[in-house]
């Protein structure tokens, strides 16, 4: 799959896959000023967010409760939790992904762009 093919890239939200081998990958993802991600889950890996530039805001849905929380360092959310992240500032946010433990998907919640319900789809 192409980086800008992931399903949760968009014009302010760049992946850039550093490694992918079987049960792991590491990107970078650059998120713009006001960019942000749709909310989804992964079904059997963990996102290990670590900032290397900027605040990454990371909101976790549990439960039907939203937790919001500033990243400037390292962050993880289990597998099956119900997140997304933004940036809420004026610069760039640069970040590393590291998903290990299984094949990386990407479950979207609610409602897809064209109106199904979300589905997995692995990301190879």
């Amino acid at each position: 799959m192409d980086d800008k093919d992931i399903p949760l890239a968009n014009s302010k939200v760049q992946y850039k896959t550093l490694l992918r081998e079987e049960g792991c990958a590491i990107m970078q993802t650059t998120v713009q000023p006001g960019g942000e991600t749709q909310w989804h889950h992964h079904t059997n890996v963990s996102d290990r967010f670590l900032v290397v530039r900027g605040v990454l805001s990371v909101e976790l849905n549990i439960d039907g409760h939203v937790q919001s929380t500033k990243v400037r360092d390292y962050y993880s959310v289990d597998p099956g939790t119900v997140h997304h992240v933004k940036n809420e500032t004026n610069e760039d946010v640069v970040y590393l992904t590291v998903q290990a433990g299984g094949v990386p998907d990407i479950v979207l919640a609610g409602l897809s762009r064209c109106g199904r319900p979300g589905r997995a789809r692995a990301v190879q």
